[in-house]
């Protein structure tokens, strides 16, 4: 019986090659985020040198002129509607959020995707080197210390509008500084921002981070200086990431980069 050879494969579609690079990114992040949540939970809890560093980040507010958050709170507490959204949007706002954009993201343009989620991995390196080293305490916990500046826990707290749930090995409450709650949604409006030239989506990606800053401080859940750090690292990642490249993406023939862009 006469062997025969197989006959040749045909070259992968476009959108086979496109759904492998998406399926291998989304594993990639999917991994390193959970990865990332379990080594920021399982820090042990140093409560005295969380609430001590938190009361020298309050100090040097106050000497700058610039602790106004129980005051900014205290102006929106008794309105009932601007805090069901601000604790939703602390809330619902966030990784929700960041995953909708992961995902229009990587469907749309797998490359700009990695790159993105590079500087995902670098900040988020960043985050847990700080939660380890130099834990802070966030503005909701300090009555509980102690010291009463005036805060309310109103996404955590008993009187809660919002269910906001956390698996028990992920939480640390003295994760507070970056407050990356703020910082990835920055990222996720850059990312937005540099995707399209459409006004109107690049001021809606804007209004976004100004909206998740203002949810953050008024629900009690991150100091004005926690939250320019976030800003700071995403920032100073951003810049890294793109200074080295992608020396994944750079072993890439241009005609595969062009394949995995629409």
């Amino acid at each position: 019986m006469a062997l025969t050879a197989p006959a040749p494969c045909a070259p992968p579609s476009r959108p086979a090659a496109r759904l492998r690079a998406v399926a291998a990114e989304a594993a990639f992040t999917a991994a390193f985020m959970l990865a990332y949540f379990f080594l920021r939970g399982i820090r042990p809890d140093d409560v005295d040198a969380a609430v001590a560093r938190s009361l020298r980040l309050i100090h040097l507010e106050q000497q700058l002129g610039l602790f106004l958050e129980a005051r900014l709170q205290a102006a929106f507490l008794d309105i009932g509607p601007a805090m069901a959204v601000a604790n939703w949007v602390y809330a619902w706002g966030h990784y929700p959020v960041m995953l909708a954009i992961g995902l229009w993201l990587l469907w749309q343009d797998p490359v700009r995707f990695r790159f993105v989620r590079n500087v995902l991995v670098v900040s988020a390196l960043v985050g847990i080197a700080a939660y380890w080293l130099v834990p802070a305490a966030p503005p909701r916990l300090m009555a509980l210390h102690g010291y009463d500046f005036g805060f309310v826990d109103t996404v955590h707290g008993a009187a809660s509008s919002v269910h906001y749930f956390q698996p028990g090995p992920f939480v640390n409450d003295y994760a507070a500084l970056p407050s990356f709650h703020f910082g990835w949604i920055l990222l996720s409006s850059m990312a937005i921002w540099t995707s399209t030239r459409s006004r109107l989506i690049r001021a809606a990606a804007v209004a976004m981070s100004a909206v998740m800053w203002w949810a953050v401080t008024v629900t009690g859940n991150h100091y004005f200086f926690d939250m320019v750090m976030g800003g700071v690292v995403v920032i100073l990642s951003w810049w890294l990431v793109a200074s080295l490249g992608d020396v994944r993406l750079r072993r890439l023939p241009a005609a595969i980069i062009d394949r995995l862009r629409w």
